[in-house]
Order: C-alpha cells, then structure tokens, then sequence
C-alpha cells in the first residue's frame, strides 16, 4: 500500500482528468473558470507524488503518457465510483431508498393501514419495506430495541423513550348473530349490550376495546379470552356471546352470512384509536418520510 500518497486529493484528480480530456492547461482551465497556473501547479504537484510524469508537454499541447493514460484509466473510474456513491448517500439521506420494518398487529391490519402502506411504496418503489405481524407489547420492545422501525399499534399504549401519535380512529362495530334481538337496531348503544356476554380478545384489539369503551364497560359482563378477531366473530356467530371489532379491521376478515354487524354509537363510546410508536432517535430517513405520510393522512 501507498500510503505516501495518501495526501493526493480529490481536486488533483479532477483536474489532471479535464487536462486529458480538452488536450490542454489553458482549455481546462477556461472549462473550469480556474487559473491555467493553478491548475499546472497542480498537476505538476501530482506527478512529483506520483514519481511519473502523466502528460507529454508540447507547443501544440498535452498529450497522456503511457503510465498517465493507465493512471487516469482507473482515476475515471474511481471518480465515477464516488460519483455513484455520493448520489446514493444522498438518496438515502432523502428517505428515497434504504429500508423500513414496520410491525404490525393482526387486529390493526385496516384498510386505512393497506392504503397508507400502497401509497408509501408507490411514492418510494426503491424503499424495501419489511411487515412484521405480532402482538403490540412485542413490537413496542422490538422499536426500542431497533429491531424495528415503527409499530402500528392501539391508541392508549405507552413506552418510555418512544413517540405515539394517533393516526386515525374507527367505529367500534359489533359484531351479533342475524337472529339477535339487537340485528335490527341500525346504531346500538352501551346499555343495549346489557345481559349479554361481550367477548373481547386479552390481546391488542382488547386494550384498545377498554379503552373506547371507557366507563360504560363496567356495566357490561364482558368475558376476556385468549383469542384472535376470527374466533370472536365465530363464537358470534354461533350465539356464545358478541363481540367488538374495529370497522377498518375487516378486510382480510370472512363475515358469515349469518353474522351482522351494528355500529356502537359515537356520542357514547370512542372510536378505536390506531397509533404508530417509534424511537425518536432513530435516525432513518425514510421513517421520517413514513411518519409525515401517516400524519398527513
């Protein structure tokens, strides 16, 4: 290795390269808007590091010499190298290539969130982005530990060193067999739901049921189980008891012929609140370029 010549500098190169190619100092330099002293200072400055001379010198100008026609060989391709490289980093400083680990929840996958996701992709094709499915309480430590980039997650969960912001909110929907005696009220209210089971998963979709409901869940006998939104809707289906889902959670979801679904009312209960958490240090261009869309949203 070189390393004598680890001072030769980027400008040196440049310049001996434009030599070459207008065949002459004064014509570089009037190519450049520099001095032609300058710029032969400088050359000459790099043949003396080098140890070679690289151009033949004459009244009718320069020509490269053999061991400068084999230097500025592999300079050209040096210097197109680090032109590749700067476009890249500056790309990726831009948030327009790089890589985005979203995690997901399966109760949380809305139509909303699809569309946000589309439209992201399509504005960034060069952005690999990587969906992981999980429960909340995994992704959140997963964001902390930068295993991931953002979670998508319930509205009411908080971690400590990490950002939530709502992004949107849904109708809570209930979900009742068609022969209920409730199928037939368009818009349903709390004190409907009174005498019936209300099953709610122990996972992310039931914090974020807890919370729409606020205190009208104490009137309510509401079961808690270790299940998923397609088990819910299948012990509805089946008369066990009903069940709460977010109305942007559907796609993805086979609703039974025999199964309906009532909003709760507005002015009573909250809608569910959808929320993404990331790390405020994490210093990804292209979660910055996510979050803004996600807001604008």
């Amino acid at each position: 290795m070189l390393t004598r010549h680890a001072d030769i500098d980027l400008t040196s190169l440049r310049w001996s390269m434009a030599v070459a190619r207008s065949g002459g100092f004064r014509s570089a330099a009037a190519s450049l808007g520099v001095e032609q002293s300058a710029i032969s200072r400088r050359v000459r400055r790099l043949e003396d590091d080098l140890g070679v001379s690289l151009f033949h010198r004459s009244t009718k100008g320069v020509s490269p010499t053999n061991a400068g026609r084999r230097f500025l060989r592999r300079v050209e391709i040096l210097l197109d190298s680090l032109g590749l490289a700067v476009a890249d980093a500056r790309l990726a400083g831009s948030g327009q290539v790089g890589q985005l680990r979203i995690g997901l929840t399966f109760s949380f996958l809305s139509e909303a969130l699809y569309h946000l996701i589309d439209r992201f992709h399509g504005a960034h094709p060069d952005v690999l982005i990587e969906m992981v499915e999980g429960r909340a309480e995994e992704h959140l430590q997963a964001v902390a530990d930068q295993r991931l980039d953002i979670a998508v997650l319930p509205g009411g969960m908080t971690v400590a060193g990490l950002d939530i912001s709502i992004l949107w909110r849904e109708p809570l929907l209930v979900a009742l067999p068609r022969s209920h005696r409730l199928s037939g009220i368009d818009v349903l209210q709390p004190n409907d739901l009174s005498g019936d089971r209300v099953l709610v998963s122990a996972g992310d979709i039931g914090l974020a049921v807890f919370e729409a409901l606020g205190s009208h869940s104490g009137g309510l006998d509401i079961v808690v189980q270790e299940a998923g939104a397609v088990l819910l809707l299948e012990q509805a289906r089946m008369g066990l008891g009903l069940t709460l889902i977010g109305s942007g959670s559907l796609k993805g979801l086979r609703l039974e012929p025999d199964l309906v679904l009532r909003p709760l009312s507005l002015k009573a209960v909250a809608p569910l609140a959808v929320a993404a958490a990331w790390w405020a240090g994490n210093d990804n261009p292209v979660l910055r370029r996510f979050v803004s869309a996600a807001r604008r949203r």
